[in-house]
């Protein structure tokens, strides 16, 4: 019934002068819907806020920092050789279908994430899997207690175990709808699933049982609504409380009105342009130079971003500790891009070098205006005579065909999964992570010595030593050019001044326990 009351108050939501969303339901308007709800079967941000808000880990960051802290675990202790860790769970916590949390379902849960021939695993495509890899076995030691065996010491596991893939679900509702259970996901979060018109309206409802009490709210709708101009009027209109992903000139617009709040803080993502090495004539070092200085990416910041933006020189953001801060830029330099061209026309590269470049129809966190960026990089190209065609796709589908390699330049971003510069340059751009069913390397980028560097970094338990590996790792990633980086992104949200409560992130996780309305 109350969902269908949900429904009821949503419907005209929508539509020009709907009504003004109810008293403690928070509306959250945004540009796309999620894809899946299983955390084993997703790497779309979308999912992820929704997920983020139904599901715990054991682990996971503090309400305002990176620091990791007890989650469905209370403590935690290593083995010397740092090979095995022992978690001690939280005692009276359930799930929101009733079933109690304990050993036995973090077990499931890491055995459905770790083995792809888990009998409740539906699907063979599992984006996080390379992540978990070092995890060598999983056991209840008793209802209370579990255990996780490594294959090898690995730096950034703790903080690994914070990510979303690693979310405890409910194995009753897993072995009830199986394949369906993405439709129908049941964690220990402080939000329940209620319901999901696809690409209409998603809801949840709070969870008056969770452990760390009730959310200030009733219940969360996230409204996908592709057009960002009617996000603007709907929040202004009071139709709903947050708007995200939003155009950057269009923000401080918004920030002049007293009854908007906008809040901002440095990000931990990265925005690039990747070229894929497996294809003519991007498989020529000088071509893919000759992009990097044709495209000026000062003026893209003022030009898609409205300054709110840093230029990128690696992956790893200066936010992050392990970024390369002293490399020498290749700075915009055009004549440079037509001399790179012509030496290797001389070599018998073709010309003029006619290249696609895929783009997402939706915007990201790291890139709000995807089609005016590719206009953008369009132009500069065109400027040192490479032509280029640009080709849009929605989100997912975006994503699935550069997975498998069918673009030349394509645009694309991360934002981090964890604060470790692992998740950036192992994900983005190690050979591992080179496949056509949920890899990230999209640049089919293979160096062998970065791929040592990159493991050697993994097992160094000494930070300082990895701090030097990830800078020698950088330093043959920028001579090799897989692909451009464009731009770090500030994180910014857009709120009716009802909404109190909501924080900014700096994992960017849209986290919504907090947040209070006072209509």
């Amino acid at each position: 019934m109350r969902s269908l009351l949900l429904c009821l108050i949503l419907s005209t939501l929508v539509g020009c002068g709907g009504p003004a969303a109810p008293s403690n339901i928070l509306i959250y308007g945004r540009g796309d819907d999620a894809d899946r709800l299983d955390p084993i079967q997703t790497d779309i941000g979308e999912s992820v806020k929704v997920m983020c808000n139904l599901y715990d880990t054991l682990v996971t960051y503090d309400d305002e920092t990176l620091d990791i802290v007890p989650s469905l675990a209370e403590s935690w202790t290593t083995s010397d050789d740092g090979l095995e860790w022992t978690f001690h769970l939280r005692d009276g916590v359930t799930f929101h279908d009733g079933t109690p949390f304990d050993a036995d379902a973090v077990v499931f849960s890491l055995e459905r994430l770790t083995k792809p021939d888990h009998p409740f695993v539906f699907d063979p495509v599992i984006p996080y899997a390379q992540s978990f890899e070092a995890i060598e076995s999983v056991t209840a030691v008793d209802p209370r207690t579990v255990k996780i065996r490594l294959k090898r010491p690995t730096a950034p596991f703790l903080t690994t175990m914070a990510m979303f893939p690693a979310s405890i679900v409910s194995p009753t509702a897993v072995k009830k709808y199986e394949a369906d259970f993405w439709k129908h996901p049941v964690g220990t979060g402080p939000f329940k699933f209620d319901s999901w018109n696809v690409n209409q309206q998603l809801t949840l409802l709070s969870f008056d049982d969770h452990w760390r009490g009730r959310p200030e709210i009733d219940g969360v709708i996230f409204l996908p609504v592709g057009e960002s101009a009617v996000r603007v009027k709907q929040l202004l209109r009071g139709e709903i409380d947050i708007a995200d992903n939003l155009p950057p000139a269009e923000i401080d617009a918004l920030a002049t009105n007293p009854d908007v709040v906008v809040q901002e803080k440095e990000g931990m993502n990265t925005a690039y342009l990747t070229m894929n090495n497996d294809k003519a004539p991007l498989d020529d070092l000088r071509i893919r130079e000759a992009i990097w200085y044709a495209i000026d990416r000062d003026q893209l910041i003022k030009s898609a971003y409205a300054g709110h933006a840093a230029k990128a020189v690696t992956l790893v953001p200066p936010s992050l500790w392990g970024s390369h801060a002293d490399l020498a830029d290749r700075k915009y330099d055009p004549e440079k891009a037509k001399q790179l061209l012509a030496e290797a026309a001389a070599d018998g590269v073709k010309m003029p070098i006619k290249l696609q470049l895929f783009v997402m129809t939706d915007p990201r966190p790291y890139m709000q205006q995807p089609r005016q960026t590719a206009i953008f990089i369009k132009d500069a190209l065109a400027k040192v005579g490479i032509e280029t065609e640009i080709v849009t796709n929605e989100n997912s589908q975006h994503f699935r065909r550069m997975t498998r390699g069918e673009h030349q330049l394509g645009l694309a971003g991360w934002t981090a999964d964890m604060p470790d510069p692992d998740n950036f340059l192992y994900t983005l751009l190690d050979p591992d992570n080179i496949n056509d069913v949920g890899g990230n390397n999209m640049s089919r980028y293979r160096s062998q010595k970065v791929h040592d560097l990159l493991a050697q970094a993994k097992t160094e338990m000494d930070q300082e030593k990895r701090i030097e590996l990830y800078r020698q790792a950088q330093e043959q990633i920028f001579a090799d050019v897989p692909l451009l980086p464009l731009v770090h992104t500030s994180v910014r949200s857009v709120q009716g001044k009802a909404v109190s409560g909501f924080l900014l992130h700096p994992s960017s996780l849209t986290r919504l326990r907090l947040t209070k309305l006072n209509r």
